[in-house]
């Protein structure tokens, strides 16, 4: 405990760490504000949509026993309104650890989930539950949205689905514990690239059955996060040696 509590005072004696640590700050309120201004009559004129033919396919196949319904159901929306935060938090914790380099390890995060957001601004992909704010009928069960309805208040980008943040912070987390471990114990740190590939896998399925995400959008968050967080870390690791 001594040393966790060493390790976080350097890092708030770091001025980079402080105002990367309000980067992000600023980055969830802005997510959580776009649903008061990314609304349909904002993004209708770009709005995209996919083929909801996974979504279709899960929910007619997974949802024929009554029992099991309501508990695939449950499971799949607590993962889908969780994953978010707790991989938000376990990630501002490992950099926390890392002292007054945890700008290093922080900075590729941000960048990376910068660049995704961008792209979700300017290219709105409307998910399949959102289809009938756009006049279209709506092609699956909107689950969520009919049976939790309150946990919209969590949702920021209501219409743009890719890339898909929550993924892509999971593999962030994933690389990040990847990279730690080359410096510290390498066996803590592949336990956390299991634990956060794990968490990625069942939110895939999670998204794809909920209809919160379409296939490509889950593809978006590898294209997007993975190129960028190793590629960050190479351009540190090569031109800003650590201190």
């Amino acid at each position: 405990m001594d040393n966790i509590l060493a390790a976080y005072e350097e890092a708030f004696a770091t001025p980079l760490n402080v105002f990367l640590l309000l980067v992000t700050i600023g980055m969830l309120i802005l997510w959580i504000s776009a649903r008061w201004w990314q609304t349909p009559d904002k993004v209708h004129k770009r709005a995209k949509f996919f083929s909801p033919k996974p979504t279709q396919y899960l929910q007619k196949k997974l949802r024929t026993n009554e029992r099991m319904t309501k508990i695939l159901d449950f499971l799949t929306m607590q993962l889908w309104l969780w994953a978010f935060t707790i991989t938000v938090v376990i990630e501002v914790y490992i950099c926390g650890l890392q002292g007054d380099q945890a700008w290093r390890y922080g900075l590729p995060v941000i960048l990376s989930w910068g660049t995704s957001m961008t792209i979700q601004f300017l290219y709105p992909v409307i998910v399949p539950n959102r289809w009938d704010a756009f006049g279209r009928d709506l092609p699956i069960i909107p689950l969520r949205l009919e049976q939790f309805k309150q946990s919209d208040n969590v949702n920021g980008l209501l219409y743009n689905g890719l890339p898909s943040n929550h993924l892509g912070l999971m593999m962030a987390g994933a690389i990040l514990c990847y990279f730690i471990g080359l410096t510290s114990p390498w066996w803590v740190w592949t336990a956390g690239i299991v634990f956060f590939l794990l968490l990625g896998t069942f939110f895939c399925f999670s998204v794809i059955y909920l209809g919160e995400h379409y296939i490509w959008d889950l593809v978006a968050s590898i294209v997007v996060y993975v190129p960028i967080m190793f590629g960050v870390f190479s351009i540190l690791t090569s031109f800003v040696p650590m201190s």
